[in-house]
């Protein structure tokens, strides 16, 4: 019955998460933090012709989502990175859509990690903090959270911000999405288009060499 329950409040979080990302088959898609790989997985099964890249410290967590994204890894749907954000080799205005795991947080420099992250969405794309059910036992303590993530995207130039709570059996969770706004200057995809058929066509690539022997 526990794991029954355990499965059933996690379906629920997965469902209430990918209807906040409100991605299209098409986008490209950054998770922070993947974890073990199971919100990546969901994910991925919403993408046909996507990308999406997902980026994990630990190297046990990363074994994990690597072996339970196999096929999609396989496929070239899905790249896995182990190391840190800053390591990313992806350029500017590559996503449209990044989103946490809900279980990273950003240190106490908030707003550097979302000016970071800020860089790499296209003009219109979305950045969101998602906080996973259970993570807060207190409710003041999650809008404290969502506070702190709101003056990040702030500071990082993102615009209409939103937050969106929600009550699970596990617990409450939350999301707040900042939207990149039009840059003045318009951005002409094709010069990206070069440089995205070159990743999704190149085998899987591993920022540490350790995460190769752990596989």
């Amino acid at each position: 019955m526990a794991n029954w329950f355990d499965r059933y409040s996690r379906t629920q979080v997965h469902d209430w998460t990918v209807r906040q990302l409100n991605l299209q088959p098409y986008q490209h898609v950054l998770e922070i933090g993947c974890g073990t790989g199971q919100l990546l997985a969901v994910v991925a099964r919403t993408l046909r012709i996507g990308f999406l890249a997902g980026i994990e410290s630990s190297i046990p967590l990363y074994r994990q989502a690597y072996r339970r994204n196999k096929a999609f890894i396989h496929r070239q749907l899905i790249q896995l990175h182990l190391g840190e954000l800053r390591e990313l080799p992806y350029p500017a205005h590559y996503f449209h859509t990044i989103y946490t795991s809900g279980t990273h947080f950003p240190g106490k420099d908030a707003a550097t990690e979302c000016l970071r992250l800020a860089s790499l969405l296209r003009v219109g794309g979305r950045l969101v903090w998602l906080s996973q059910a259970g993570t807060y036992r207190k409710e003041e303590d999650l809008r404290t959270e969502a506070a702190r993530l709101q003056a990040a995207c702030l500071t990082s130039g993102l615009t209409d911000i939103r937050t969106e709570y929600q009550d699970f059996p596990s617990g409450p969770g939350m999301a707040v999405t900042g939207f990149k706004p039009d840059a003045d200057l318009y951005l002409d995809p094709e010069p990206f288009r070069t440089i995205n058929n070159r990743l999704l066509n190149s085998k899987p690539h591993f920022i540490s060499n350790v995460a190769r022997m752990q596989t």
